[in-house]
């Protein structure tokens, strides 16, 4: 195997200030089992016989005219579109879900499937919350492709020399941030390339999209070292590996979390804090938690559903403007930037339609140029549409539909999907982490269940927030809440111990090496066994006497796996 070459980093200014990609064409509320995190990178990467294929996802807010990318590479690449839509869908599938199974001793009022059932008959419930370029002429030059594709201009360069690279993209206007000179130094060799990305002339970052580059490589590699240029502290990096089986980081450690940190009752909203704590507490912070590792084709037909988009010629014949945004709607176009890009050049939104949204104003274009028009003429001073059909059709089908269906073909080509997540400080990119793969290696499922007991008793209860309750993690650490889960009007108390449960080492084969196991430093903090944590106050008689039974079954289950 030859030596590595990092190929991957989101470089310069376009890692400031990230914002959300407004990826998501969906409106029904979010399910309030699932953590939310906002990334700071989310990459995925597809391996097959030395060929790595890395879909990007660029985000960025400020000056267009500031707007600077630069990747290094092993190989030439060669570059394509993606979409925001393929991120969406995958956080979405394979999103972690903290769910608590609810169940009821005694007479519980609030039992929604018996209210008022007897003493000794518990009952449970869902919580339900859970392209090739030009080729450079002059030898001299650094200069290997110079092209463009979607909203960008993009170059690759030779890495033979930092300076004549740095000059050239000085020269030919390509933003560079402060800082770059030092921190590419690494990443220049002999046989090593840049990819430098800006915006053509005339666009604006709401035309940012992902790109797909393709490039040979050993493996697939994060260049963190060049990404702390202009990162901020605790910046999240989402991974999504595709390939024959589960994806590992290579070079970084493995974290499995102590769940009991987590606010199981509220959806797990403290996850992100969970994970900072617990990479944290591996060497040099430099560890990966996997979120998800299994079959890909929970993803199938989410992009390239049969049918979707309809048909291209058919919407270049749409005769008016509300027609052809109608057939977009009914044909599963994507409310992103890339759809809202295409349309803004040619129907843009009234500038006197203050607050609207291109949401809002595409998904009822009908009423805005319709009555609402009529009733408001002074919002439409000074506007014009371009309305072009067939231009726009063509121009949905290079920044949409193709890269979009090419998106969801990777899952029909492979198998497996893993996921990992971890977050780190600029002081702490000094390592670049290599993935590969163990298909050796368990699923790892995205979905995770606690239990929550209430002990209600055969003299009813006192309210869903102050009965007593006992609340199981999926790792069986037990929480007892004696004066209800209500205590501190519900704000949650991370109990002490690690974050962390096991800090380990994933080869690419063979089971995991534990480097660090916490289990009984949990056990300990947790009052023993993994039980006797109470929040609020003494326990009553009886729910010592049921905790006391379900610390027996966590000590089993404890002495179980450290036999295991």
């Amino acid at each position: 195997m030859r030596t590595l070459t990092p190929v991957l980093a989101l470089l310069g200014i376009a890692l400031f200030n990230v914002s959300d990609a407004r990826a998501c064409g969906c409106f029904t509320p979010p399910d309030p089992s699932v953590p939310i995190v906002q990334a700071g990178e989310r990459i995925a990467f597809a391996m097959a016989d030395g060929q790595v294929t890395a879909h990007i996802q660029i985000q960025y807010q400020g000056s267009a005219s500031d707007f600077g990318w630069l990747l290094p590479l092993p190989s030439i690449p060669t570059l394509e579109l993606g979409i925001d839509e393929l991120f969406t869908q995958l956080t979405n599938q394979t999103q972690p879900k903290y769910k608590v199974q609810r169940v009821y001793e005694g007479r519980c009022s609030f039992d929604p499937a018996s209210r008022g059932g007897g003493f000794g008959t518990p009952t449970a419930a869902g919580s339900g919350g859970s392209s090739g370029g030009d080729s450079a002429q002059d030898p001299g030059s650094p200069l290997v492709i110079q092209d463009s594709v979607g909203p960008y201009d993009y170059a690759v360069l030779k890495a033979d020399s930092k300076d004549a690279m740095l000059k050239w993209l000085a020269d030919n206007r390509y933003f560079v941030p402060a800082g770059t000179d030092d921190a590419v130094g690494p990443y220049i060799h002999a046989g090593a390339y840049f990819l430098a990305l800006k915006l053509h002339k005339g666009n604006d970052v709401g035309e940012l999209q992902p790109v797909v580059v393709h490039y040979a490589s050993d493996l697939p590699m994060i260049p963190l070292v060049l990404t702390s240029v202009a990162a901020n502290p605790h910046m999240g990096i989402q991974v999504w590996m595709l390939g024959a089986g589960r994806a590992i980081p290579r070079n970084y450690y493995h974290t499995v979390i102590n769940d009991a940190k987590l606010d199981w009752i509220n959806g797990a909203t403290n996850y992100n804090d969970v994970i900072i704590a617990a990479t944290g507490e591996a060497p040099d912070k430099h560890s990966f938690v996997t979120e998800y590792a299994g079959t890909a084709a929970i993803m199938r037909n989410t992009l390239n559903a049969p049918g979707r988009f309809g048909d291209e010629m058919t919407l270049a014949q749409q005769p008016t403007d509300s027609a052809f945004v109608q057939y977009l709607f009914q044909h599963q176009f994507p409310l992103t930037t890339q759809t809202f890009g295409v349309l803004s050049k040619y129907i843009p939104v009234p500038p006197g339609l203050k607050g609207v949204t291109p949401a809002q104003f595409y998904q009822s274009i009908s009423y805005y140029l319709g009555s609402y028009r009529q009733q408001n003429p002074n919002d439409f001073v000074g506007w014009t549409e371009n309305f072009q059909p067939a231009q726009m059709a063509a121009d949905l089908q290079e920044r949409v539909v193709k890269p979009t269906l090419a998106a969801g073909a990777l899952f029909d080509q492979y198998p497996y999907l893993t996921r990992m997540y971890t977050t780190l400080s600029p002081e702490d990119m000094n390592k670049d982490p290599v993935f590969s793969y163990n298909p050796g290696l368990r699923d790892w499922p995205n979905l995770h269940n606690g239990t929550l007991t209430f002990h209600c008793g055969f003299f009813g209860d006192r309210g869903v927030a102050n009965t007593a309750a006992t609340l199981r993690t999926e790792a069986g650490w037990v929480i007892d809440y004696p004066n209800g889960t209500g205590v501190n009007n519900g704000t949650f108390t991370q109990p002490a111990g690690p974050s962390s449960q096991r800090i380990e080492i994933l080869r690419e084969s063979g089971n995991p090496d534990v480097l660090t196991d916490n289990t009984s430093s949990i056990s300990s903090s947790l009052g023993g066994s993994g039980c006797g944590v109470i929040v609020g106050g003494r326990a009553s008689r009886p729910a010592i006497g049921l905790a006391g039974l379900v610390c027996f079954a966590a000590f089993v289950l404890f002495r179980r796996r450290r036999a295991a």
